[in-house]
């Protein structure tokens, strides 16, 4: 398996050309300052790792933009909020390389430079169809084969920090031991985030074994979320004794906060990947929930939300770069660039 790197951001000393304020960001990986948030805004400054960036107008968002003043212009600008840690209080006095004076550990994402060259000053249904043409033709896996199969990805993308012989669950974050699979449902099983039933393609390779949209659970969970759509409210579901924190009603699942723009972004690579070619399902999102067994998904606008709500995190890029570099050989676009959301579905 191919070794991914961490490194440590460090955060040097360095002269501040602004007044400290109440909240602060330091970027967490090369980014880019722009005159406003849109997309052809023009960009007046570059900023790197471990960099210090003010925030203004506490922090206000637009278009998932943060407002800052820039570390070395002096000037106003907007800054996409991913590409930031935002930490509460007055600017602190760093000393380089010392005691407390690092973020947390960031993810180098492994996304080669020129993949999205071809997605360059599209938007809509055309940025839609090119993100397509990039990651279609993947290799695909059995779901379950005395060969690698999705047991075995899952083992890989889902491994458990720190406890190299666990998985992490979605939607609770226990972790279970790797090898007990399923375990006569006492183990873990493997949720499709995009019901399959939302299609009917089923555990067929492909749509079906999918890992970008595949996820550790536990058995009952799964059974719990079933096929449901997902959108906000309901009551807490209690796995046994445990509050998971997802809510759940009729026709809707509901994931604790952390995991929203996670879930939400699994559906959107699944509605980019699969549009009908080579006997694929034609996968689409939906405004509606009750959806099933219709080729679609729900609720777009709140998905939409949760995605700003729960921005991209380390935990998505690794497992991002793991499924390209080791097993798939094919990214999910949201999590490499959370602005291609607003740019297909912002309308």
């Amino acid at each position: 398996m191919n070794m991914m790197r961490i490194s440590v951001g460090i955060l040097l000393l360095c002269v501040l050309h602004f007044t400290a304020s109440a909240d602060y960001l330091v970027v967490s990986r090369k980014a880019t300052i722009k005159e406003a948030p849109e997309k052809k805004g023009k960009v007046f400054e570059r900023v790197s790792k471990g960099d210090i960036v003010v925030l203004l107008d506490d922090g206000v968002q637009q278009n998932g933009y943060y407002h800052v003043t820039a570390p070395k212009a002096d000037r106003a600008g907007w800054m996409y909020r991913t590409l930031v840690r935002r930490y509460e209080g007055e600017i602190p006095g760093f000393e380089p390389a010392v005691g407390n004076a690092t973020t947390e550990l960031e993810w180098e994402s492994q996304m080669p430079s020129d993949y999205y060259n071809a997605a360059i000053g599209l938007s809509g249904d055309a940025l839609k169809a090119t993100l397509n043409d990039i990651i279609d033709g993947h290799q695909e896996f059995t779901y379950t084969s005395t060969a690698v199969d999705v047991w075995d990805i899952l083992k890989e993308t889902d491994r458990a920090i720190g406890d190299p012989s666990g998985v992490k669950l979605l939607y609770t974050d226990r972790v279970r031991d790797a090898d007990a699979e399923y375990n006569n449902g006492s183990g873990w099983t493997r949720e499709h985030v995009w019901a399959k039933s939302h299609g009917d393609f089923g555990t067929t390779r492909g749509a079906g074994t999918d890992v970008h949209h595949l996820r550790p659970v536990d058995a009952s969970v799964n059974s719990t979320r079933n096929n449901k759509d997902f959108d906000n409210g309901g009551t807490e579901y209690i796995d046994g004794d445990f509050a998971t924190g997802c809510l759940r009603d009729v026709d809707s699942w509901e994931p604790k906060d952390s995991e929203k723009g996670d879930v939400a972004r699994m559906l959107f690579y699944m509605a980019v990947r699969y549009e009908g070619e080579n006997e694929e399902p034609d996968l689409e999102l939906s405004d509606q929930v009750n959806t099933a067994p219709t080729p679609y998904h729900g609720k777009l606008s709140t998905l939409l939300e949760w995605h700003d709500l729960d921005p991209v995190d380390n935990w998505e890029r690794r497992r991002n770069d793991i499924i390209y570099l080791d097993f798939q050989h094919n990214r999910n676009p949201f999590i490499d660039h959370p602005e291609y959301v607003q740019m297909i579905w912002g309308n």
